[in-house]
């Protein structure tokens, strides 16, 4: 298709592709609440045409591109969609990489790519003509950029994991996920406002993709593990789980259970977590609701 074709054929504007793509993205990984709202203005810089835009301004496109991709289901067939309203609106080589690590950004904002987002990247580079060192380029300017955040939802997640280990949810377990961040410098940095976004961000992860203990599994060896990969944060994440087990003053056994796995997964020996763990006993009135002897 030549420039001309595109021209005559462009249904949306480059600023308007980008966030479509970026809406599409989303609603591929799942159900579009407010929190997806958010990301999508959160990540807005990685096309830097959006960055120029007033808030105001931004709204209507986000709006417009929610019409488009749930209204009239422009997106349902991700080959199409790109092929119509991406191919012919992003000309230039810079705004399609940068269409691509926007949706790829939002994509990782999940922690993990899921097939129905990949079928979407995947079409982008097709179509888009991105070879493979681009792609790979761009990618990697999100993993080091986003770094820091992926740490800090990897913590969170882990959080909930402790939480649910025993089937049971407590408030006071809920808050020490917040009152305890300061032993885990990855969330340790965050003040309230950016930990909020993180904890809903997580609670998001665990609501679609962790309800079934063998999901959760799959996360803390390959994605936990990955994203906290220093002895040091590891030692840190350790101590946060071991913090969040014991706020409510009992400790299940279903709980004893995910501690020697998040220890197993962490590569950290018994011996360690002893010793960390032994730092938070002395909270310990019950085990599964039965007292013990200090």
């Amino acid at each position: 298709m030549s420039f001309l074709d595109n021209i005559v054929n462009r249904k949306v504007t480059p600023p308007e592709a980008a966030v479509t793509a970026a809406v599409a993205t989303l609603t591929l990984s799942g159900e579009f609440t407010d929190l997806e709202r958010r990301i999508i203005s959160i990540f807005r810089d990685q096309f830097p045409a959006l960055s120029d835009l007033e808030d105001e301004a931004f709204k209507q496109i986000v709006e417009k591109a929610i019409d488009l991709v749930q209204g009239q289901g422009v997106a349902n067939d991700v080959q199409t969609f790109v092929q119509e309203y991406l191919v012919p609106s992003l000309t230039s080589d810079d705004e399609r990489v940068a269409a691509y690590r926007y949706a790829y950004a939002l994509a990782m904002a999940n922690l993990n790519i899921d097939p129905g987002e990949q079928s979407l990247l995947d079409a982008m580079k097709g179509q888009l003509n991105l070879n493979a060192n681009t792609v790979a380029a761009a990618e990697a300017v999100i993993s080091s950029e986003f770094g820091p955040l992926h740490q800090a939802l990897s913590a969170i997640v882990l959080g909930f994991i402790v939480v649910t280990a025993d089937g049971q949810i407590f408030d006071e377990e809920l808050a020490a996920m917040r009152d305890a961040r300061s032993v885990l410098e990855p969330i340790a940095r965050l003040d309230d406002t950016q930990f909020q976004l993180m904890y809903d961000l997580g609670l998001s992860i665990y609501n679609r993709f962790l309800i079934e203990p063998d999901n959760r599994l799959a996360f803390l060896y390959n994605i936990v593990v990955k994203q906290l990969s220093t002895r040091d944060l590891r030692v840190q994440a350790f101590h946060y789980a071991a913090s969040v087990a014991t706020a409510d003053s009992d400790l299940a056994k279903a709980e004893v259970d995910v501690l020697k796995e998040i220890l197993k997964a962490l590569q950290l020996s018994d011996q360690a977590g002893e010793a960390i763990f032994n730092q938070y006993m002395n909270r310990v009135k019950t085990i599964d609701g039965n007292p013990i002897q200090h």
